[in-house]
Order: structure tokens, then C-alpha cells, then sequence
């Protein structure tokens, strides 16, 4: 039965929502929100990083650049070339005609 579907989910159908990741998305968005009770109506989150001494902010924003951009790594590269000779081109040397 090559390329027949004989069980499983029926195509389309999306994949079940887990509930942590449910609970976690509403208290980050609830968080990271205009909270009207805050002066000016800043996000808690922008309220909390006001409040950390300038070290322990730039330490905070650190960590959270981790999440939104890509970590750039070191890479090591060796970079011998060989070339292949023919035997016409080692016979041109040995005879001396460049």
C-alpha cells in the first residue's frame, strides 16, 4: 500500500495547543503589555528593567538577546590547496619548457 494513508491525523488538521506553553503565552503577553497602572503606562517588564541597578540591566538585556538573535560562533578553517599535475605538465617542467 505505497502512498495510501492508512492512519494517523487526517491532513490539515492543526496540532493540539499543550497547555503550559498556553499559560506561559498569556502571562508573557500580559507582562510585556501597557499596564495602565504603571507611570506613562510602561509594561511591567519595562517597569522592572527601571529598577535594576545599570550592570544588572545590561546583564538582563544580554540574556535576553540570546532569544532574538543568532549566536555567531568562531570557525576554524584550514585552508591547504593542493594541485594535481598531469604528466604532460611534469614533462613540460623536466624538459624546461614553461
Amino acid at each position: 500500500m505505497k502512498g495510501k494513508k492508512t492512519g494517523g491525523r487526517v491532513k490539515g488538521v492543526p496540532n493540539k495547543p499543550k497547555p503550559g506553553r498556553e499559560i506561559i503565552k498569556a502571562h508573557s503577553m500580559d507582562y510585556f503589555s501597557p499596564n495602565p497602572r504603571n507611570d506613562g503606562g510602561m509594561s511591567d517588564f519595562e517597569r522592572d528593567l527601571r529598577l535594576l541597578d545599570p550592570a544588572d540591566r545590561v546583564n538582563a538585556e544580554i540574556r535576553l538577546l540570546k532569544y532574538h538573535m543568532p549566536e555567531l560562533k568562531s570557525v576554524d578553517m584550514d585552508a591547504t590547496i593542493t594541485t594535481r599535475i598531469t604528466i604532460e605538465d611534469k614533462l613540460r617542467q623536466l624538459s624546461g619548457d614553461e
